[in-house]
């Protein structure tokens, strides 16, 4: 009898264990490569507080998660690092009304093994930029070098990645000798330094959108989408050299 009552209390336990996995409401965020650390950060901060809340990340250039989405992906939050990528997503009818936001600036840096004083001193080096179509980094990149007039003459030397970390690593690993990146990457480079911080005039405003998907504005996902503009995660966007789009 006493085991009869500890298999079946062994079983309850079980049950009750995967029955409360089940009850947990999923979310997931697609968010900008750029976002990683920060997002990791704020997601199991979020959690720790909201234990019946799991979050899902998706990591990617903003261009092809924002692609990913029109094609049907199943995703509940969008957090770009361009603005009109969000602005697109509105314009079909695929955010959520009242649920979209202006939150973070951050800056374009060249990185690279040494420093330089211009622009121009990065012809006939091999580059790496995101790619211009899907990822916002390539994209101001592009921007940059056109108005410095300098886009038609790099072009064969320009190495394209999916996403900014690419770029990044590009440089990093030595396989090229500087990379168009965010100023809050230059926080994880090992191998290399900022050789250059780009003057803003010569691109855009650099603004991190996010917002609901259409018809997914739970009461979890809105507490999510809450959390991430309050006090409590600016602190860990500064924490990242981020700078918050309302200042």
């Amino acid at each position: 009898m006493k085991k009869i009552f500890k298999f079946l209390l062994l079983f309850s336990i079980i049950c009750f264990s995967v029955y409360s996995k089940d009850l947990k409401k999923e979310i997931t965020i697609s968010a900008a490569a750029s976002l990683k650390e920060v997002m990791n950060e704020l997601i199991l901060k979020f959690q720790e507080e909201n234990e019946d809340i799991q979050i899902n990340l998706n990591l990617g250039g903003s261009g092809a998660l924002k692609n990913q989405i029109i094609g049907g992906a199943p995703v509940d939050i969008v957090f770009f690092a361009s603005q009109s990528d969000l602005d697109d997503l509105n314009s079909k009818g695929l955010v959520e009304n009242n649920f979209h936001k202006n939150i973070l600036k951050n800056r374009m840096v060249i990185a690279g093994q040494k420093e330089i004083t211009s622009l121009e001193e990065i012809l006939n080096h091999k580059i790496a930029i995101g790619t211009p179509e899907t990822v916002p980094a390539g994209k101001y990149a592009k921007e940059i070098l056109i108005n410095e007039k300098l886009w038609d003459k790099i072009q064969n030397n320009l190495i394209f990645s999916k996403d900014v970390r690419s770029a990044m690593q590009y440089v990093e690993l030595s396989e090229v000798d500087f990379a168009f990146i965010y100023k809050t990457d230059a926080k994880l480079l090992k191998n290399s330094k900022i050789s250059y911080v780009i003057p803003e005039n010569l691109h855009k405003p650099i603004i991190y959108s996010y917002g609901i998907i259409k018809d997914k504005a739970s009461d979890e996902t809105i507490k999510f989408y809450e959390f991430l503009s309050s006090q409590e995660a600016q602190k860990y966007y500064e924490k990242y050299n981020f700078e918050m789009a309302e200042k």
